[in-house]
């Protein structure tokens, strides 16, 4: 993984946060660094159960086809080791039955592949990996309390950690920090700390909560899929269902409800609301399945933007990256996806320095402003949907009532256009621009059916099953 390595922008690097974008920060760094700190506040161990710094990770998280190449760029054959230590491997387009926009979407092959497991087995499976270098340590149980800064504070030069419990603290230099913290970010109250202005924040409030369980698959010798998605269709349907696979053969199922509608954890609760949602199929298939495990709760308040890319003055030596830059509503599984194509731009980034004379003063800005177009992706499709709902709080663009008519015709095409669906899932595997949903072809389709003209196509109520 490292033999190509060309450490020569600085003796030290320290990560704050172990998390996915943590782990595969560190297996950038490493390549440019003599030594990378991991800093993470949790005690890390190899079982199952989610910590506690991750709040999401009784639910469930998916590696899309874009996220995937990153990583096996990083750590090559990691999706084939992944998928042989039993995470579950699917043609996205072929084995998703999904209900969207008041439609089932087709379900043509493709050559997309989704990867489906539990968020402590694959921060394991990274772990693992990454352990294989001598170079990255990870300080388990050590929070980071502050930055630390030259005289004039211009420039980073390190982090104060505490321990546990302690009241003691401990100053670790170091060449370059990257905070991969998530959602509770210090770093706009660090910076601020030191003259510097806060990053504009922008959010888009959703109030979704979750409820998920572990459950044994039910016995259907005519199910023809491995994973099937069931969203309420705005503005009137707030509820959501999922089954997924993940490893051991088990299904984590998924209730979700937008606008503070949250599903309930006790089991009567949890069968009724399934009962609720827009279409009979996903209690169907979850009734007879044996519960593995309690259900477990999740709020979503926002998705959150911090505009680092708009600052005019920032420290050298200090990076921003993946949650603690931006927050997605998780519905649309993009963000450990996003996170890793941000990481592929911090590698190229570091990989266009001169090495030998340290990291230059501006190379936040290049960063920023890279990892912005990165974003602007999930963004978009994220803040689309959720503006469906007349109650979303936050701010909307002039477009965005046109955008989302346009959109809404277009998903509902799904159901009867491979290749409309193909196109879509292409950009939500960030294989395709969403530049691609205007393509004359489809905006062509949409203006006919917007104009009533069916052309023989029907928007099907029923689940599609494709021989």
């Amino acid at each position: 993984m490292m033999g190509d390595a060309n450490q020569g922008l600085g003796q030290h690097a320290i990560v704050i946060g172990g998390s996915i974008s943590g782990l595969l920060t560190a297996s950038v760094l490493i390549r440019h660094f003599q030594r990378v700190t991991i800093v993470e506040r949790d005690n890390l161990s190899v079982s199952s159960e989610p910590r506690k710094g991750v709040p999401q990770g009784s639910h469930v998280h998916v590696i899309f086809s874009g996220g995937m190449r990153v990583i096996d760029q990083l750590f090559p054959g990691f999706s084939d080791e992944l998928a042989a230590s039993g995470a579950v491997v699917c043609d996205f387009s072929r084995d998703l039955c999904w209900y969207h926009a008041g439609v089932w979407k087709s379900r043509p092959k493709s050559n997309l592949k989704s990867y489906w497991q539990t968020r402590p087995f694959l921060e394991a499976q990274l772990r693992r990996r990454m352990s294989e270098n001598a170079g990255i340590q990870i300080e388990e149980g050590a929070s980071v309390v502050g930055l630390l800064a030259d005289p004039e504070r211009t420039r980073i030069t390190g982090v104060e950690i505490r321990w546990g419990a302690d009241e003691e603290t401990q100053s670790i230099a170091a060449d370059l920090v990257v905070d991969a913290s998530g959602r509770g970010s210090q770093t706009p109250k660090w910076i601020e700390s030191l003259g510097y202005v806060r990053p504009k924040e922008i959010s888009v409030q959703v109030n979704i909560g979750y409820a998920s369980r572990d459950c044994e698959p039910s016995q259907d010798n005519a199910r023809d899929w491995k994973i099937m998605a069931l969203y309420g269709t705005p503005p009137n349907s707030t509820r959501t269902g999922y089954v997924f696979p993940i490893e051991g053969g088990r299904w984590r199922v998924s209730q979700v409800g937008f606008l503070n509608d949250t599903p309930p954890v006790d089991e009567e609760a949890y069968l009724e609301f399934a009962k609720s949602l827009e279409r009979p199929d996903f209690y169907e298939a979850i009734k007879d399945a044996k519960p593995l495990t309690p259900i477990a709760s999740f709020k979503f308040p926002a998705d959150k933007w911090r505009r680092y890319d708009q600052l005019s003055r920032f420290p050298a030596g200090l990076l921003v990256i993946g949650d603690a830059i931006s927050t997605f509503n998780p519905v649309y599984g993009q963000g450990m996806s996003a996170s890793a194509l941000e990481v592929d731009e911090l590698r190229q980034v570091l990989e266009c320095q001169p090495h030998g004379k340290g990291i230059p003063a501006d190379l936040y800005r290049t960063f920023f402003r890279r990892s912005a177009k990165v974003i602007k992706v999930p963004w978009l499709l994220a803040t689309q949907s959720d503006f469906l709902y007349p109650q979303t709080i936050g701010k909307r663009d002039f477009y965005t009532n046109a955008l989302n008519w346009y959109l809404i015709r277009m998903l509902r095409l799904c159901s009867g256009n491979d290749r409309i669906t193909k196109t879509f899932y292409e950009v939500l595997h960030f294989i395709t621009k969403p530049s691609a949903f205007f393509h004359p072809r489809i905006v062509f389709r949409v203006m006919i059916r917007s104009m009533g003209f069916s052309r023989g196509f029907q928007p099907s109520k029923d689940r599609l099953r494709q021989p």
